[in-house]
């Protein structure tokens, strides 16, 4: 998992600031392949967005956990090989950059089954992994 430049700094931002909506509300999936990196602001191929259910999970210190349902319409015919976390519905540029990108073997949806994603980010001290 990458967690971005875009993302380090909404965090920046968010630390000190009152921006409003620039926090993790939406996970998106994709079906491109190209290798994952730091500078990611999108999904190689984005296939579908959909907000966050629920509330972040905040329960472990230093962590917080996002999930997302996608049903077996949004599902159908997707060859499914990334997801990423964004803060807009939408969109390019600084706002709807991602804040994290996923890249994995394809997995093969064939309009019968449901997809959930839980995503967890941890904010390491310096120099950690």
């Amino acid at each position: 998992m990458v967690f971005t430049n875009a993302g380090r700094q909404f965090v920046a931002l968010r630390l000190g600031s009152s921006l409003p909506d620039l926090y993790i509300q939406n996970i998106g999936i994709g079906t491109g392949s190209s290798t994952v990196s730091v500078s990611d602001t999108t999904l190689t191929t984005e296939a579908n967005r959909t907000a966050i259910t629920g509330s972040p999970d905040f329960t472990t210190d230093r962590t917080v956990s996002f999930q997302a349902d996608f049903n077996s319409v949004q599902m159908s015919g997707i060859n499914l090989t990334e997801f990423g976390l964004f803060d807009v519905a939408s969109g390019t540029g600084f706002a709807g950059s991602a804040w994290q990108r996923e890249g994995f073997g394809s997995v093969v949806f064939d309009g019968t089954n449901e997809l959930q994603i839980v995503s967890t980010l941890q904010v390491l001290p310096s120099g950690t992994s």
